[in-house]
């Protein structure tokens, strides 16, 4: 601890005559301290050291260089094919949806959800319960019609003899026959 105070203490002193104390916040100073004849770069010996050792490797880099350039090649290849086998899913997704919305419009044009607001046209191919058609069902309501019944009555008909409705849920309602009359 007292070698620390006595530097801290000592370090206030401006001694210029230490020329490690004049180096501008770096550790060495500006000048490069080493001699030319200390790098020993020019000399023979080394110069036929480095050129074997370069001849050595240049085999080496050429055969790894091409490497590299036939993987990259493949790699290009791969991406190629990737990106062709992406379209085709791309194009078979989007044909199935295709297909996919012309069978149901071609399927849903002939059935429509029927509400009691429709009028439903008749069928003689629809069978009901009791082996009824939509087309008997509606000469049944419009005989009993003209005959002189409410649409109260003929909704009750219908339900007493167990006449499923159009949609196959629910009841008969006067108001259903009343629209279906129209």
């Amino acid at each position: 601890m007292n070698d620390f105070l006595r530097n801290l203490r000592s370090s206030h002193k401006k001694d210029s005559s230490d020329p490690r104390r004049n180096l501008d916040g770096h550790y060495y100073p500006k000048e490069d301290r080493r001699q030319i004849l200390d790098r020993r770069i020019d000399s023979p010996e080394n110069s036929n050291v480095l050129l074997a050792a370069l001849l050595d490797y240049l085999p080496k880099i050429a055969d790894n260089s091409t490497q590299i350039l036939i993987d990259f090649k493949k790699l290009v290849h791969n991406n190629d094919v990737m990106t062709q086998a992406r379209l085709k899913q791309t194009e078979a997704v989007c044909q199935f949806f295709d297909n996919l919305n012309t069978l149901f419009s071609k399927d849903l044009s002939g059935f429509s959800k029927h509400s009691e607001d429709e009028d439903y046209p008749p069928s003689a191919d629809y069978i009901v319960g009791n082996n009824f058609t939509k087309k008997d069902i509606l000469e049944l309501i419009k005989n009993m019609r003209k005959e002189g019944h409410t649409f109260a009555v003929i909704a009750d008909v219908l339900t007493e003899k167990k006449i499923p409705t159009f949609s196959g849920r629910g009841q008969w309602h006067a108001q259903t026959i009343h629209r279906l009359c129209k």
